[in-house]
């Protein structure tokens, strides 16, 4: 009799296990990134897109001086042509962020592969430097714009607690595309005789990112939440939904740059922060090669630099997003440190005379300044909110964008004007320095308004 009372007992108690873990199983959230899982796969996918497209802009350098003697222009000319392709690619940041929000992040990924690759295969057929500026920098640079957001903030939507490694590794492409695409892109314009045979194979590792897209499916929504009028049939509970399907101009400011964006003073503070940080991030890349020259560096080895530059960089976005994803780590706290330590680098240049402290200082510069890239999904989200993510990523690319027109061209004004290249790396060293404290502002400012949400 007791034993079977205690087989009943535990008859019971194993019902009662199960419907536990079966209220636990209904407890989790449907519409939680799956944190890994098909993640991986679109990780990996964004990985190459980001090698494509960031490589591509970095190894303009290498068909510049072919493209030159073909076209006949002079070395300020053709210089223009790549800035034309790397500015267009961030400015046109918040319109496509317009278009991942109302198609999704597959179909505009898809669309960018193709663009890009119809604007690298046309430029080849163009002897007029003007229209190749249109086609290669700006038709070319928009097809690549369109696959770098979907790129970057698609990790965002699959991963949560793994986020800021994944968006790491994503952003690590920009690095590897610098020192896998440049061998690739001086082996072609020797065995295809110029740049026109090379831009072409170019023009099909764009198409090859099609396949890629197709990895970013996109995940399942939460529904519009409904309520019951009274006669018991369901209305939806947020009318103001529908006013942006018959305002087009209100729907592009919602989805482009949202309103509840510009109001939030963490991510506006964050975004002044981009503005300097940017500018500070390119004139090194404009005048190492220049200061280690006059330095008596060889020109092997000066342009080796950027290399160094570009490996460190792709290491340390690995691991800084490995950091950031510790419990407690704060991807703001990491940004300001990073930019803080990073303009060390710049700084420190100019006082550089032998090979070996130009490769030290490379290395820091590298690896430092790769963390603040690395962890600007998980900054946006830690002072929003995930929905707001692609906008949010979108309104910093502009400004980073904006920011990579005008910062070389000031530093060179700089240059011309005083007759010292060191004065370039002083001016960057101060616009890092500036970023990291606004950006210590901004992590005050996000501080406040939790402490704010607490009480």
């Amino acid at each position: 009799m007791t034993a079977l009372k205690e087989k009943e007992k535990e008859k019971v108690e194993g019902v009662t296990d199960n419907s536990t873990l079966l209220n636990e199983e209904l407890k989790k959230d449907p519409y939680a990134p799956p944190d890994g899982g098909w993640g991986w796969m679109v990780m990996i996918s964004a990985f190459i897109c980001c090698l494509v497209l960031d490589g591509t802009c970095y190894v303009f350098g290498v068909f510049m001086k072919n493209m030159q003697d073909d076209l006949q222009v002079d070395n300020a000319t053709m210089s223009t042509v790549g800035s034309v392709l790397s500015g267009t690619i961030q400015l046109v940041g918040p319109f496509v962020a317009l278009l991942v929000n109302v198609l999704g992040m597959r179909p505009v990924c898809i669309i960018g592969a193709v663009v890009s690759a119809a604007g690298f295969f046309f430029s080849t057929f163009v002897y007029d430097v003007y229209l190749l500026m249109v086609l290669f920098g700006v038709v070319a640079g928009t097809g690549l714009g369109l696959m770098y957001v979907p790129a970057v903030v698609s990790v965002g939507y699959y991963f949560d607690k793994k986020r800021a490694f994944a968006t790491g590794v994503v952003c690590s492409g920009s690095g590897a595309g610098t020192f896998i695409l440049a061998p690739i892109a001086s082996f072609l314009l020797i065995q295809l005789n110029g740049w026109r045979g090379a831009m072409k194979v170019f023009a099909g590792f764009c198409l090859f990112c099609i396949l890629c897209g197709l990895t970013f499916k996109p995940l399942p929504k939460k529904p519009t939440k409904k309520k019951s009028d009274e006669d018991g049939e369901m209305i939806k509970l947020e009318e103001e939904d529908e006013e942006p399907k018959t305002n087009c101009i209100r729907t592009v400011v919602d989805q482009s740059c949202s309103p509840r964006l510009l109001t939030n003073l963490p991510f506006m503070l964050l975004c002044f922060s981009n503005l300097f940080a940017t500018q500070g991030l390119y004139i090194p890349y404009t005048f190492l090669p220049k200061l280690a020259i006059e330095r008596g560096v060889s020109e092997l080895n000066a342009a080796f630099l950027i290399s160094i530059v570009g490996i460190c960089n792709t290491i340390g976005r690995i691991l800084s997003g490995l950091l950031t994803d510790l419990p407690g780590v704060s991807a703001l706290v990491v940004t300001f440190l990073a930019l803080g330590i990073g303009g060390i680098a710049p700084l420190a240049m100019p006082f550089c005379n032998d090979y070996w402290a130009f490769i030290i200082v490379s290395v820091m510069f590298g690896a430092f300044l790769s963390a603040w890239c690395a962890v600007t999904s998980p900054a946006i989200v830690e002072i929003s909110e995930l929905e707001l993510l692609t906008s949010g990523f979108g309104t910093l690319t502009f400004v980073r964008g904006f920011a990579a027109f005008i910062g070389p061209p000031i530093a060179g004004w700089l240059v011309d004007k005083s007759g010292q290249t060191e004065n370039a790396f002083y001016l960057s060293a101060a616009l890092l320095f500036a970023s990291a404290i606004i950006c210590v502002a901004s992590w005050l400012a996000q501080k406040a308004v939790e402490k704010r949400r607490s009480n």
